[in-house]
């Protein structure tokens, strides 16, 4: 693992204690419109409920920069002790300043604090073009390679529906 933290004073990561679905559900939307995140965007408020409810499996993590949030990350707990970073990502607003790099190690921290065994980290092509490069900086590396295909649309759906 090789951390790389901001080296900015104004930069902090708080554990969401209490399950907030909206919240999720807001920055799933928000950060994942735009690649492609599109599981989730038919969840009711109830299927959000029933997915966090559970907070020794799932943990939500927000990184706030200037006290603004301004990304997040899902972690959940897997059978035999690895945790696996579900959801991460940034608003648009704070890609490309590093904090994508805070975020992961702020992420890979808190599963090792949560006593993983392994931290899993899945990616695709419809990531962010500098999401492995800055995965393999942190010192993931790839352990296997799947080839799926999945129908998404011409366009990412945005942050909301008509945006």
């Amino acid at each position: 693992f090789k951390p790389k933290h901001s080296s900015r004073a104004d930069v902090s990561f708080s554990h969401v204690v209490r399950p907030v679905p909206e919240l999720n559900r807001f920055f799933y939307a928000a950060i994942g419109g735009r690649w492609f995140w599109l599981d989730r965007r038919p969840w009711t408020l109830a299927q959000w409920t029933a997915h966090l409810a559970d907070t020794n499996r799932i943990q939500t993590w927000i990184l706030s920069v200037g006290g603004i949030p301004a990304g997040y990350v899902e972690l959940e707990r897997k059978a035999g002790g690895a945790v696996e970073i579900d959801y991460l990502g940034l608003l648009d607003a704070y890609i490309g300043a590093g904090f994508g790099a805070q975020l992961l190690t702020c992420a890979v921290e808190r599963a090792i604090a949560m006593g993983a065994t392994k931290v899993l980290l899945n990616t695709c092509n419809l990531d962010h073009p500098k999401a492995r490069a800055n995965y393999e900086a942190r010192g993931f590396r790839a352990v296997r390679t799947e080839v799926k295909t999945k129908d998404v649309p011409a366009i990412p759906p945005g942050p909301w529906d008509g945006a």
